[in-house]
């Protein structure tokens, strides 16, 4: 699982990589958070797992396998 955030990183990987956005926007190994503080929450605590959006995405990862 790949987790890219923050509207400003999304935009210039947007720009600077277009083929693989459009290749992965919809592939459910990557997960793009647009609000920058959750990125920073992540960071603080030293990994985005905790977080309860990338959990609720792993249960569903799990359930889906």
């Amino acid at each position: 699982m790949k987790l890219y955030g923050g509207g400003d990183t999304l935009q210039e990987f947007k720009n600077l990589c277009p083929g693989l956005y459009v290749s992965v926007i919809d592939d459910s190994r990557y997960y793009f958070f647009t609000g920058g503080g959750t990125v920073l929450t992540a960071i603080e605590q030293g990994s985005p797992y905790g977080l309860k959006p990338v959990q609720i995405l792993m249960e569903r990862a799990g359930k889906a396998v």
